[in-house]
C-alpha cells in the first residue's frame, strides 16, 4: 500500500502522539545520518511493527547513507519545531475529520485505501516527485489502522523535511567549498601572474644591460681591431691586442644570450652545428656543476646540422641541463649529453606531428636522477607546473623547451621511471645546409675603400670617434653629429653632396627613422644605413617612404662597418619616374 502525503490525516491516538513526538525530539538534533537508524526503530515501536525500512532514491546509495540527491521538497513546516506543533495541533476535537465510528478512513488526495499487513508512504519532493519512502510490515498484533498510516505520513514529512534542512546546509557548505576553492584558484593565478610578472622584468633588464653593454662592445671590439690593423704583427702589442679582440667577441655572443632570453634579439633560423650548440652549453655549466655530478659528453662526429635558431636551442638545452641537476641534487650523479644521426619512418609520427620521414639529428640529455611518475609526466610541460619550491624555479622552463622545439619544427620525447632517472630527446630535421649561414658572409678581400662623404649620428661618444677612425681609414670624408637636430643643421650648412646617412636608430629628441625621412623628404641623402643596439629595432623599421637602406646591429667590427657603407653605397637604386 503506497500513498502521497496526506492533505487531511486521521487523529492518533493518545499514547501513539505522545510516542510520535518524543521520538520527533529525539531525533530532532541528530545528524542525518543518524536520522534514519533512530527514526526506523522508533517507528517499529509506535506501529508494533516488525519491520520498518526507509529508502532514498539515489544512484549509488539506501536509506542509511543518503548525502547525494539534491532534494527539491519544502514541506509546509519551514522547521522541526513548527512540525510538531503540528502535530500536537491534530489531537484537538476541532482538527478532528468527520467519519463513520468503525471505519478506517484516511484521505491522501482523495484516495481511499484500506489497511492491511503492511503500509508505505513516499517522501515527496518540493516538486511533488518521490524521492524515497518509509515502509511498515508484519504486525503481530493484527493490520495496520488509518492511525498508524497517519502517524508514518507524519514520520514521513518529518524525514523530507529533515532531509531537505540537510540538503541546504549541503548547498551551503558546497557553496563556501566552491568560494574557498575559487579564492585558492585566484591565489594561485595571482603568484603565477605574479612569476610571469617576474621573468619579464628579468628580461626587461637583462635586455637594458645588453643594449648599454652593445655600445661598450662596439668600442673595445673595434678599437682592438683597428689596433691589429696598425700595428705589425711582429709587435709585443699586437697579442694584446689579439686577446683584447676575442674576449669582446665572447662578450658578443654573452649579449646576444641575454637579448634572446629577454626576446629582444630577432635571429631568423639558419644552419647551425649540433656539436658546438652542445659544447657552448656544456662549458659554460660544467663550472657551475657540483662535484657529485658527473658530465658525460657523447657527440657523434658525423651527426647533421640543424637550422634552428641557436640562442633558442641553447635555453632549452640549458633548462634541461638544470632540471636534470635538479634531479641529481640529493645523491648525485651521471648527466649524459648525446648527439646522432636516426633515420625516422612514418611509423614514429604521432597523431598531430608532421611526418617527415627520413634523417633527423637527435639531441639527448639524460640523467640518473629521482625520475618521475607517470602522474607527473603527464602535466610537465604544462605552464607553472613545477615539482620545486618558489624559490627554485616557476614552472616555465619545460614549457619554453616544448614551445621552442615545436618552433624549430622538432619533436620532443620524454621517459622517465620514478627512481630511474629521465631522458629528454630532441628530434630536429637535418639540412645539408653548411653552418654560419644566419646572414651573407662579410667579403674580406672587397675593395671597402671609397672618397663619398658620410654624414655620421651616433650620441655615445666614443662610438662616435670609432665609426670616424674606421671610415676615414677607407678615404671616406666624414661629418658628424650628436643628434638629429645637430645633423640636421650640419647638412644644411654643408656645401657639398651627403652620400651617405650612417645613424643610430634609437636617440634622444629626433630618433633615426624620423631623421632619415627628413634627410630625404629635403633631398639631402637617399641612401642610408641605421646602426642599433637593440636588434629588435632594426627588423623591418618603421618607415613611412621606401628607403635604400640596410641595417647593422651592435656590436659590430670594423671590417664589417666599411663593408656594409660599400655595399649600400655601390647597390643600384630604381628611379621613380
Amino acid at each position: 500500500m503506497t500513498h502521497e502525503s496526506p492533505t487531511v490525516a486521521i487523529p492518533l491516538r493518545a499514547a501513539q502522539f505522545q510516542a510520535l513526538v518524543a521520538l520527533l525530539h529525539e531525533i530532532s538534533h541528530k545528524p542525518l545520518r543518524s536520522v534514519f537508524a533512530i527514526a526506523t526503530e522508533g517507528t517499529r515501536a509506535i506501529l508494533g511493527a516488525k519491520w520498518v525500512a526507509v529508502r532514498i532514491f539515489s544512484s549509488d546509495t539506501d536509506a542509511r547513507g543518503v548525502t547525494q540527491s539534491a532534494l527539491q521538497f519544502r514541506p509546509n513546516s519551514s522547521s522541526i519545531g513548527a512540525l510538531i506543533s503540528e502535530i500536537e495541533g491534530m489531537t484537538r476535537p476541532e482538527s478532528r475529520p468527520n467519519f463513520h465510528a468503525g471505519e478506517t478512513q484516511s484521505e491522501f488526495r482523495g484516495k481511499h485505501l484500506s489497511s492491511c499487513a503492511w503500509v508505505a508512504v513516499p517522501l515527496l519532493g518540493r516538486g511533488g516527485q518521490s524521492i524515497g519512502w518509509i515502509r511498515a510490515w508484519d504486525k503481530p498484533a493484527g493490520p495496520f489502522t488509518a492511525e498508524d498510516e497517519t502517524a508514518l505520513a507524519l514520520l514521513a514529512q518529518f524525514l523530507s523535511l529533515a532531509i531537505e534542512n540537510d540538503r541546504l546546509l549541503e548547498c551551503d557548505d558546497d557553496a563556501n567549498g566552491r568560494w574557498e576553492n575559487e579564492i585558492r584558484e585566484r591565489k594561485r593565478l595571482e603568484e603565477d601572474l605574479r612569476q610571469v610578472q617576474r621573468v619579464a622584468t628579468v628580461g626587461q633588464l637583462a635586455g637594458g644591460i645588453a643594449h648599454d653593454f652593445n655600445n661598450i662592445l662596439t668600442a673595445s671590439l673595434g678599437y682592438s681591431e683597428l689596433m691589429m690593423k696598425r700595428l705589425d704583427p711582429s709587435s709585443q702589442i699586437y697579442p694584446m691586442a689579439q686577446c683584447i679582440r676575442e674576449v669582446s667577441l665572447q662578450a658578443r655572443e654573452l649579449t646576444r644570450s641575454l637579448l634572446a632570453f629577454s626576446h629582444q634579439h630577432v635571429v631568423e633560423p639558419h644552419a647551425v652545428e649540433l656539436n658546438e650548440l652542445v659544447s657552448t652549453v656544456a662549458n659554460m655549466f660544467q663550472r657551475l656543476m657540483g662535484e657529485d655530478i658527473a658530465l658525460v659528453r657523447d657527440l657523434y662526429p658525423q651527426v647533421q646540422n640543424v637550422r634552428v635558431n641557436p640562442y633558442q636551442i641553447e635555453q632549452a638545452l640549458l633548462n634541461l641541463v638544470i632540471n636534470a641537476c635538479d634531479a641529481m641534487e640529493q645523491h648525485g650523479g651521471t648527466l649524459t649529453l648525446r648527439t646522432s644521426n636516426i633515420e625516422l619512418k612514418r611509423d614514429f609520427f604521432r597523431d598531430g606531428e608532421a611526418a617527415m620521414p627520413g634523417i633527423w639529428s637527435v639531441l639527448e640529455v639524460s640523467d640518473t636522477g629521482c625520475g618521475m611518475d607517470r602522474a607527473t609526466m603527464s602535466h610537465i610541460f604544462e605552464p607553472f607546473f613545477t615539482t620545486k619550491t618558489t624559490d627554485r624555479g616557476n614552472g616555465l622552463g619545460l614549457t619554453m623547451v616544448a614551445q621552442t622545439v615545436k618552433e624549430s619544427d622538432g619533436i620532443l620525447r620524454v621517459q622517465s621511471k620514478e627512481g630511474g632517472g629521465s631522458c629528454f630527446r630532441i628530434y630536429l630535421p637535418s639540412t645539408s645546409q653548411r653552418a654560419g649561414c644566419a646572414s651573407p658572409a662579410v667579403i674580406t678581400g672587397r675593395q671597402c675603400q671609397g672618397t663619398e662623404t658620410i654624414m655620421v649620428v651616433e650620441d655615445d661618444g666614443i662610438v662616435q670617434r670609432l665609426l670616424y677612425e674606421s671610415l676615414t681609414d677607407e678615404g671616406y670624408s666624414i661629418l658628424c653629429a650628436g643628434d638629429g637636430l645637430e645633423a640636421l643643421r650640419i647638412a644644411k650648412s654643408n656645401s657639398g653632396r651627403i652620400d651617405l646617412l650612417l645613424t643610430d636608430l634609437v636617440m634622444l629628441g629626433m630618433n633615426g627613422r624620423a631623421l632619415a625621412e627628413q634627410f630625404d623628404q629635403e633631398g639631402i641623402a637617399s641612401r642610408f644605413l641605421f646602426i642599433s643596439g637593440h636588434p629588435d629595432r632594426l627588423v623591418g623599421p618603421k618607415l613611412t617612404r621606401k628607403f635604400c637602406y640596410s641595417c647593422l646591429a651592435k656590436p659590430f667590427t670594423p671590417r664589417a662597418l666599411v663593408t656594409t657603407v660599400r655595399e649600400i653605397l655601390d647597390r643600384e637604386v630604381a628611379i621613380t619616374p
